[in-house]
Order: structure tokens, then C-alpha cells, then sequence
């Protein structure tokens, strides 16, 4: 065989293994666990004290309004206020403070982190969460500043929560 075939047979094997070489399947509990030991030294290294939940959510309730009397579905629209930082740098992420208006979503298409920690608080209240990766963005790169796995540091101000059985379809005039 000639040298050139030879050279070609090496490229042509090495891009077959390669192309076979699997990404590694993203093992929600085994980053959970990463996390949690970060997010536990930060609290400790910081003298910080947050509640943990089951899933893994740490939370901090500033204020829990508990004159709100609407309890948090994840079908309600939401109108919040919130600040977004990288837990160990406290790098700014994202923020509405400054908007003269609110940010409204459904709750049902938020991260999972929210999803569990806004419905501990009403209308008027405010939380700080600590989210991990796996209630968050988990291994997918989001931006250059939202990288994999991820852990956020929202705080977050409820303003109000609407009731999706409030709203009624819109009748189209008919013609």
C-alpha cells in the first residue's frame, strides 16, 4: 500500500471513532449532589442561612406578605420583579428592577427552581433562591456568561399572581 492510502485508512478510522465517541448522559442526581456541597460551603464560607427543600432549592423568605391570600399555582401569570447573579461570583446575570414594568409569565413555563420556590410566598412578598444546576439550565450553555451547570441566585419580588380561571377567551366578532 502506498503511503498516501495508508494516511488515508488512518484518517478515515480515526474520524469513524470519533463520530462514535457518545457524550456522556447528563446524571441529574450526581450534579445535584456537586452542587448542593458548593452551594453548602458558600452559605457556610458567608454566614448565610437558607432553608433547603427536597429537590434541592435552597430559599431565603425576606418577606412573606402574609396578608397576600392567593396561594401560588404553577397555572397562575405572574408579575415579578427579580435580580439573577452566578451564586459564587455573584456575577450580574439579569435584572428588572429598573423596568417601569413588571416581568409577567406563567409559572408552569418557568425553571423547575421557581416552579418550587415563588409558591412560598404571596403577592407582595420577597424570596431569595439558590438554584443548582438541575432546577435551573442544567448542562446546556445559555450565553457566554450562563454556562453548564450553573448555580443562580435570584432574588425575587412578587408583585401579584392573576388566577388563569380568570381569564376568559376573547369572542371574535363575527361577520
Amino acid at each position: 500500500m502506498s503511503n498516501s492510502k495508508i494516511l488515508l485508512l488512518f484518517i478515515l478510522v480515526v474520524c469513524f471513532f470519533v463520530a462514535c465517541e457518545k457524550t456522556p448522559v447528563y446524571d441529574k442526581a450526581t450534579q445535584l449532589k456537586i452542587d448542593d456541597d458548593i452551594i453548602a460551603k458558600y452559605l457556610k464560607d458567608n454566614n448565610l442561612t437558607f432553608t433547603k427543600t427536597a429537590q434541592g432549592l435552597y430559599y431565603q423568605i425576606i418577606n412573606q406578605n402574609d396578608t397576600g391570600t392567593k396561594i401560588i399555582a404553577l397555572s397562575d401569570s405572574l408579575r415579578i420583579h427579580y435580580v439573577e447573579r452566578l451564586l459564587l461570583n455573584q456575577r450580574f446575570l439579569d435584572s428588572t428592577i429598573s423596568n417601569v414594568d413588571t416581568t409577567l409569565f406563567q409559572l408552569k413555563d418557568a425553571i423547575q427552581g421557581w416552579e418550587l420556590g415563588i409558591p412560598l410566598i404571596r403577592a407582595g412578598g420577597r424570596i431569595r433562591l439558590i438554584v443548582p444546576s438541575p432546577l435551573a439550565y442544567q448542562n446546556r450553555q445559555i450565553d457566554s456568561l450562563l454556562i453548564p451547570n450553573s448555580i443562580l441566585d435570584f432574588d425575587i419580588r412578587l408583585i401579584s399572581a392573576i388566577d388563569s380561571t380568570q381569564f376568559k377567551p376573547i369572542k371574535k366578532p363575527t361577520n
